[in-house]
């Protein structure tokens, strides 16, 4: 069994609900359901305003989660459980812890602002989830980083960022940061995007940029005033 190598200095505490450490804990024979709940959790604890709901895509392309239960399918059926356990409430696709409020809710009769929350939370969601299962404990230091990279360059550019440096076997934060700066100035070479989301080939058969890409930083300046 592969040792732990314990909780760092600062580790962030999630909620969790007191019923789920007494009762529930008794009642959960599945320890696939009892993970994916684990997990929502933790994707819920992720979600800014009320209601925290967890889109069906995040939790199934969690790759800590399916490597956890073994596969969507297995992720799905401990979905199904959860729900029909009422530990969950799910409406069109979207998954919440079933509380009173949640269930109002998911039956319309209440009144939901944010009930769909920006794509930004679902797109942070999946980017700390890769981020733990490729480079190491998500600190609360590093999900600030992580939060303030997502406002700065686009989502597919830090998730390019991530697995170049896995790739690298540079399991850092400061090398994915400096591989997103080193973008900004000379435009992304990953399969980011650019202007017009081509590359060129070369000569010599290797990819570059596209000779017409505007350069990173003029995307950059356009998204921010866009924002």
């Amino acid at each position: 069994m592969p040792m732990f190598d314990g909780f760092p200095k600062g580790t962030k505490a999630l909620p969790v609900p007191s019923p789920f450490l007494s009762s529930l804990l008794a009642d959960i024979d599945d320890i696939a359901e009892l993970k994916c709940t684990l997990r929502f959790l933790w994707h819920a604890s992720q979600v800014s305003g009320a209601p925290k709901w967890v889109d069906a895509t995040s939790l199934l392309s969690d790759a800590i989660l399916t490597t956890a239960v073994g596969s969507q399918d297995a992720i799905r059926q401990a979905l199904t459980d959860a729900v029909g356990r009422g530990t969950l409430v799910e409406t069109n696709g979207r998954y919440l812890l079933n509380t009173p409020q949640n269930a109002q809710v998911v039956a319309g009769t209440a009144p939901a602002p944010g009930i769909a929350p920006e794509p930004v939370l679902a797109q942070q969601a999946n980017i700390y989830a890769l981020y733990e299962a490729n480079i190491g404990l998500l600190t609360p230091m590093v999900a600030d980083q992580l939060r303030d990279a997502e406002q700065t360059y686009p989502v597919e550019w830090v998730e390019a960022a991530i697995r170049e440096a896995t790739e690298r076997n540079a399991r850092n934060w400061r090398y994915i940061s400096t591989i997103l700066e080193r973008w900004a100035t000379d435009g992304p070479n990953t399969g980011g995007p650019d202007t017009d989301r081509r590359q060129r080939t070369s000569k010599s058969g290797e990819p570059g940029r596209h000779s017409q890409t505007a350069s990173a930083a003029e995307y950059l300046r356009r998204r921010r005033t866009a924002g």
